[in-house]
Parts: structure tokens; sequence; C-alpha cells
């Protein structure tokens, strides 16, 4: 970031912590941004109630971004690469995590982003991860993929391909370990007479 000369501020803060909150498309209830965490485009975002996103995690809004009511970016997470992305209500992303909706083409091509744009080209991807989904640390997503429903992917996994709801994933690239137990009736029913998910994104 470099000083701003004008009022004596550091240029880039703006896209910083709270001050995020009014540049958002829309922005829910008691949404906590930690003062560490950037994004840019956020014009393009939108992010439900509770959710938090915690200090350096670094977000491009790309096209869109929409993430739902009750979830949680850890520290150090990236999301970039100007798609779309779409993550539902009660994810957790691990710290370190790597959400990817784009990618260089290389074949025939230059994987290199100064260049003239002839001379390169990107694959784009948009991604979706659904409701209760669990991802660990230090994962990759990579584009195009849709993870499940409550799919849990281990900790250091590669994304590469859509994952099956209430399925555990390890691995690079991840393979199915087993399937995941979903809450029972009376602990859903508690979550959902106390917290109202209504009015979703």
């Amino acid at each position: 970031m470099e000083l701003n000369n004008q009022n004596g501020i550091l240029s880039g803060l703006e896209m910083m912590g709270d001050n995020i909150r009014n540049k958002l498309q829309f922005c829910g209830k008691s949404v906590y941004f930690y003062p560490l965490c950037k994004m840019i485009r956020a014009e393009n975002a939108k992010v439900d109630d509770f959710t938090r996103i915690l200090d350096y995690s670094y977000i491009d809004a790309g096209e869109s971004l929409i993430i739902g009511k009750h979830s949680m970016i850890a520290w150090q997470t990236i999301i970039e690469g100007g798609g779309k992305t779409r993550i539902g209500d009660r994810v957790f992303v691990g710290p370190g995590t790597k959400i990817l909706t784009s990618t260089y083409e290389f074949e025939g091509l230059y994987a290199a982003e100064f260049i003239p744009e002839e001379c390169r080209a990107f694959r784009y991807g948009n991604i979706v991860i659904g409701d209760d989904a669990y991802i660990g640390s230090n994962c990759v997503v990579m584009p195009g993929t849709h993870i499940g429903e409550g799919a849990v992917v281990g900790a250091n996994s590669l994304v590469t391909k859509d994952l099956k709801p209430w399925t555990i994933y390890v691995g690079s690239p991840c393979k199915e370990l087993k399937k995941r137990s979903k809450p029972s009736d009376d602990i859903r029913k508690k979550l959902f007479n106390k917290v109202d998910w209504s009015n979703h994104l």
C-alpha cells in the first residue's frame, strides 16, 4: 500500500476490514470483517447475515460472489480468478485454502500476466460450494467445481471435480473416503428454531 498524500492515509485501506461493508452490493446483519481482510471488486459481492471473514484473507469478488448466512472464511484464504463464486450457508473455509475461478490456458500460449493479450488466455469456471460444506486448511479448489451440500474436504486436498453431498474427500487430487452423517432431525430442529434462515441470497 502507498501513502495517499492528499489525505495522509494509506491507499488500499478502503478495501480492508470494515471499510468493505459499504462497498458491497449487499451486506446482511452482524457480518464481521476482521481488520486485515481485503476484498477487491466488492461491488459485485453479496454477504449474508452473521458471516465472518477473518484476517489476511484476500478476496476478488470477480464477476460475482455470494456468501450465505453463518459462514466463515478463515485466515489467509484466497478467493480469486474473476469468475463467479457461490458459497452457501454454514460453510467453513479453512485457513490457507485457495478457491480459484480461473487458470491460464497453457497449450500453445504463454502463461504470464503482463504480456500482450493475444499471447495469453484464461479458462474460467464458476465455483459452487453447497450449504454445510466444510473445507479443511490449505486446500485448492479448481475452476468449474461444485462441492455438494455437507461435503467435507480434508486438509491439503486438491478439488478438481464435483463432490457428492454429505461425503468426505481427502487427497491430491481428492478421492472419496466415506459418507458423512447428516445432523439428526432433533439437531436440525434446534438450529432452525433458534436461527432465522429465511430470505436467503
